[in-house]
Parts: C-alpha cells; structure tokens; sequence
C-alpha cells in the first residue's frame, strides 16, 4: 500500500525514513514460500558468493545511535527504524527492544525460525522480552504438525510454535498469529484454527496469502480462480487487507488514472545494511558525507529501475487470460522479476504502490 510520507519538515535531501538493518543470525527454518519456490530467499537477492555479512547487534545500534544523535542535533525529521535479521534470537536483542521502544515506539516482532527450545527455556525467553517492552509477538502457522513441519523445513517447528504461543500467552504478550491462505494449505486451515483458538491468553488469528517475493514467484498451482476463492469461509477472505484480481484486472489499474506509485516521489525512503557499510569510514566522516552518499546511490537506483507504468506496459499482456486471483504487489514483483532477468546484477528498487 501507498505509504504517506510526511507532508512537510524540515528534511534532509528530502530523506524521509531510513531503515538501518542488519544480520544479526540466520533463520533455522527453511520455509518453502521463503526458499523453495523460485530460491534466493524471502528477502533481496545477494549476489553469489557474497551472503549478508553477520553485524552484531551492539555495533548496528551504535551506527544507528549516530545517525539519530545527529538527526536530534540538526533538528532533521527523519523517521529511524531499526531491526535485525533473520530470527531475534542473536546476543544484545533485548537491548535492541529497548533501544527500538526508545527509538521509534516499536514494541513488537516476529519469532519464526528461532533455535529449538524447551517450554522453559521459552517462558525465560520472554519473560525478558516483556522486561525489555515487547509486547506483541507474531508467529506463522502453514498447516497442522505435519504439514507444518514439511513446508518449514525442520522437525519440531510446530510444537516449537505451538510451546512459543503459549509461553507468550503465559507472559501475558499478545498473540498475532499468522495463517497462510493458499491451495496447500487449505485443507488445514479449519483445524489449525480450532488449535490456536484454543490456546490460552489473547491473541488475534490472521489470514493472508502467501505472496510473491521479490526474487521468488508462489506456483501458480497454489492460487485460486474467483470462483474458488469465494467458496472459501469468509474468515478467510477478509480477515486480510490484499485485495485480489486477475493479471488482465491489475493491468488495467496500473494503466489508470488512479494508480499512484513512488518511484519517482522526490520524498526519500530508503535501507541501509550495516553489514554492507565500512565502519572505519563511517566514523571518520561526518553523518552527513555518509547520508550524501546513501541518498545518491538511492536516486540512481530509481532513475535506473522502470516505473511500475512502465513495467505493466512491457509484461502486463504476460498470460493476460489467466482466471488466477493475484495481488497488486504480486503482479509488482512478477512484473520486476522478468526485469530483472533481463537486467542481472542490478538490484533495482521497489516501489511503494497503491
């Protein structure tokens, strides 16, 4: 969805928002929808033979610690979000959630892919994740144990997540469960409902469907005609925000007059990984010699990636007759895949849409 950035500030090179990430420890699962359909990942594609670089957490803090210090100093408006990657539970995440609930309020955040624990060593987990100002935790289901356990990639992961709901619970954390909505995992869904409802503590039981990533494309067999997908129980259709549409339907929007992209907004958002950044040189410039040169890698980036008019006018007649329900950000990253493949090495940007 189109994010509205503000409409006025005192803004740095018209930088609006920096996202300052970083590999703090792999993900221990191997989800199909993340690695196994299309491959490279959920996230961007590294090039081969150069994997995200593992930071530590203390040292990405200090980097983002900087740039809000002189943010704070110049009187700048820029939002400054921070978080780690792929599974939080690397050393220093706990002054990381403190150091994010001071930064930009953010008291929330994801727990797939974590190491195997005990229902003890959990309930310990979060017991300082509270302490530290947590107080949402989102987990995803795909199916019921064995199901679950296949698409995850790993022995044990839904026991693993069913332990790590109720120690949640049991911290008196809110639950936000995620539930994937697709042809595989529909015949699963009734009854792993039914379990997480169950479950003790408040929580909220969400249902989406599984996405294209921005190098990985879901099969088509995993997706629904209309037909199909108004058959399904309403709980699964509109519990979620995606609205869903024909590739011949999206096109059409794109085309319109009302759609509204920002890849050419003069107002910036943009992410760093501190695992690509040279801390030496860092330290030795000022912040704003390093944002300078944050921004204008930025704007050649979107000068030199089409518009999302531009790509649904080059692929949009692609299996224009299909009945398949898609989402406007699936057609986006169908549509810069193919770019892409014609473009290798680049990595282009992604643009906000509406």
């Amino acid at each position: 969805m189109w994010q509205q950035g503000p409409e006025a500030g005192t803004f740095y090179r018209n930088l609006v928002k920096l996202g300052i990430g970083f590999m703090g420890k792999p993900c221990e699962s191997a989800c199909m929808h993340c690695k196994g359909r299309g491959g490279g990942g959920a996230g961007e594609k590294r090039p081969v033979g150069n994997p995200r670089k593992p930071v530590s957490c203390h040292e990405a803090m200090r980097v983002a610690q900087r740039i809000d210090e002189w943010r704070k100093e110049r009187g700048i408006d820029l939002l400054i979000t921070f978080g780690g990657a792929d599974t939080p539970d690397y050393p220093g995440v706990f002054d990381e959630m403190r150091f994010v609930r001071r930064l930009y309020n953010r008291r929330g955040f994801a727990c797939n892919g974590m190491a195997m624990r005990t229902r003890a060593e959990l309930d310990e987990w979060f017991r300082e994740a509270k302490e530290a100002g947590t107080k949402i935790v989102f987990t995803t289901f795909y199916g019921t144990r064995e199901f679950h356990d296949w698409f995850a990639g790993r022995d044990g992961d839904f026991d693993l997540m069913i332990d790590t709901a109720k120690a949640i619970a049991h911290n008196g954390l809110y639950n936000c469960h995620t539930l994937f909505v697709s042809k595989s995992t529909t015949p699963y869904l009734a009854e792993l409902s039914d379990i997480l409802d169950a479950l003790p503590g408040k929580k909220h039981l969400g249902y989406r469907p599984i996405l294209n990533k921005m190098e990985v494309l879901t099969d088509e067999s995993e997706r629904y005609t209309r037909d199909e997908y108004l058959a399904l129980p309403e709980r699964y259709r509109r519990a979620h925000h995606y609205p869903m549409g024909t590739r011949r339907e999206w096109r059409d929007h794109v085309l319109g007059d009302r759609f509204r992209e920002d890849t050419r907004d003069e107002r910036l958002h943009t992410i760093i990984d501190v695992g690509d950044v040279d801390l030496e040189a860092f330290y030795a410039r000022p912040v704003e010699a390093f944002l300078d040169d944050v921004i204008d890698a930025e704007l050649a980036k979107r000068e030199r990636t089409p518009t999302v008019r531009e790509l649904a006018e080059r692929y949009g007649d692609r299996r224009i007759d299909s009945e398949l329900l898609f989402t406007l950000f699936d057609l986006h990253m169908e549509w810069m895949y193919l770019w892409r493949q014609e473009h290798p090495g680049f990595v282009p940007y992604y643009a906000t849409i509406e």
